[in-house]
């Protein structure tokens, strides 16, 4: 019985996701009335604002490789450098996010928590990310 349920779940999946996803269209962002479209719109959120980051990532990550490339060699490497401080940002954010929502772990309120830290952290570093863009421009 159980090896007929382990085959027949990969083959429902795709059906039983396309519910949610068919009903989270209707979620209204500005007022989400239940738990489960509180977590809909925070995650939809915390997509769009990482989007944005990226995008402001990538121009700034350009920029450097434009500028490194009228250096010389033993001068070069903002690109590499602006790399690791990414992924040291990744770390630190998750970190302090978790460390925000640690004292309702278990509950709701952590993954809330830690998405809404999240989006607001993730807002910050795009703008930095784009204010150097700018200090570079000028």
């Amino acid at each position: 019985m159980r090896l007929h349920h382990a085959l027949a779940a990969p083959l429902l999946a795709p059906l039983l996701a396309a519910f949610p996803a068919a009903a989270q269209e209707n979620v209204d962002c500005g007022y989400p009335l239940t738990s489960s479209e509180r977590t809909y719109c925070a995650e939809k959120a915390l997509s769009e604002t990482e989007a944005k980051m990226q995008t402001a990532y990538d121009r700034l990550h350009a920029k450097l490789v434009e500028m490194d490339s009228e250096l010389p060699d033993h001068l070069k490497g903002s690109p590499a450098a602006l790399q690791e401080a990414q992924a040291a940002w990744k770390i630190y954010s998750d970190k302090d996010c978790t460390a925000y929502g640690f004292p309702f772990r278990g509950g709701p309120q952590s993954d809330e928590l830690y998405r809404n830290c999240m989006i607001v952290l993730t807002m910050k570093r795009t703008d930095d990310l784009n204010a150097t863009v700018e200090d570079y421009d000028n």
